[in-house]
């Protein structure tokens, strides 16, 4: 731009020479470079902070594909780079494994639900056990005392006493015996859980419900709207759950967001809702408008990694921050392409008559995005 307004100058200054105005001499075509002085220090070094520009980008998410259970794959339908909705099919693992723990799931819980009933029926046998117990052991208590009676009276002899004194032990064995079974099973069941369920049911319902979860996990859906890109997955390929083995990749198209680098000494300029233009490559010619929407206040180097060593200050650099930008037609973003790169300028409260050159320049770039690949 400083060539461009240049030339204008040196034009302006040929046809004043040719008209007369002004003397055709070495001072005169000298004032050449003190315009081209004045217009770097007064107009495009506070464009950089009045105005300022950087690199620009259409963000979106790249999901890694990754089942949440191991399996052989039996049918893929997703199709590289074919639109697919949210929830639609993209591959299915052998069930049968799966099915199979399933039923074994379903068997448990008829088998634990059966064995919770007997707990049942095994309480009220204990019970009635012990009542027997007691009642035997009241008997033989009162038999033991009336033949120690007979025993003091010379009546009978002290081997029938004996006899009596084991009966009563016996008795009250038993009366430990079924206070034991009463407690063993008042024990299964009042395990229960906060719901008052039976623990070993509320157990057994819980891998039932794991089974037909892992079941239905054979059944890998897209996760959102978007779609398949390299897409190398084969019918027959085991897959694993690990994520260090992703099964494919899905370009998310639900959202897109795009943003713009911008220096860090220009940072103390920007805000949201400052205006901004933008002149993508793959829209040459034209000129997209929109708003800040946000600065990220931190930069890959602001983070502290997790890591087993001591912090290494390394090379720093002023790398640029991130703004984000809210486009005033959003369904031009909808159409703009993941990747799409270009240049756009923000528009500041200051310096505002360095603006329209800005303008200008952004223009130019636009027009050249015809002829010049790069950024």
């Amino acid at each position: 731009m400083i060539v461009f307004l240049t030339l204008i100058y040196v034009a302006l200054l040929f046809v004043l020479i040719r008209l007369k105005v002004v003397p055709n001499s070495g001072l005169t075509w000298a004032t050449t470079l003190v315009w081209m002085v004045v217009l770097f220090i007064f107009l495009f070094i506070p464009l950089q902070w009045g105005a300022p520009q950087g690199s620009t980008r259409v963000l979106t998410r790249a999901v890694q594909v990754i089942p949440n259970v191991n399996g052989e794959v039996i049918e893929i339908t997703a199709e590289p780079n074919v639109a697919m909705k949210k929830g639609d099919l993209l591959f299915q693992l052998d069930p049968e494994p799966f099915q199979i723990a399933l039923n074994a799931a379903e068997a448990q819980l008829v088998r634990v639900e059966a064995q919770a009933k007997q707990d049942i029926d095994a309480l009220r046998n204990a019970e009635a056990q012990l009542r027997q117990a007691l009642a035997a052991q009241v008997l033989a208590q009162n038999r033991y005392d009336d033949d120690a009676q007979l025993v003091q009276s010379g009546a009978i002899s002290e081997n029938r006493l004996e006899q009596r004194e084991t009966d009563l032990e016996a008795a009250e064995a038993a009366v430990d015996q079924a206070s034991a079974a009463i407690s063993q099973a008042e024990t299964e069941l009042g395990a229960v859980t906060a719901d008052g369920t039976v623990a070993k049911v509320a157990e057994a319902q819980a891998n039932l419900d794991q089974a037909r979860w892992n079941l239905k996990q054979t059944t890998v859906v897209a996760p959102s709207d978007g779609y398949i890109t390299n897409l190398a997955l084969a019918v027959g390929q085991r897959v694993t759950s690990f994520p260090i083995a992703p099964s494919m990749v899905f370009v998310d198209t639900s959202e897109k967001t795009l943003v713009v680098n911008i220096q860090q000494i220009y940072m103390r300029h920007l805000k949201p809702g400052q205006e901004v233009e933008i002149a993508l490559k793959t829209k040459p010619g034209e000129i997209l408008t929109g708003k800040v929407r946000l600065v990220t206040e931190i930069a890959s180097q602001g983070q502290a990694l997790v890591s087993g060593t001591v912090y290494s200050a390394g090379q720093i650099q002023a790398e640029p921050f991130v703004a984000r930008i809210d486009l005033d037609d959003p369904a031009l973003l909808t159409a703009l392409p993941p990747g799409a790169v270009g240049t756009a300028a923000i528009y500041t409260e200051s310096v505002k008559p360095t603006h329209i050159i800005r303008r200008v320049m952004i223009r130019m770039q636009s027009i050249m995005n015809y002829v010049i690949p790069p950024l």
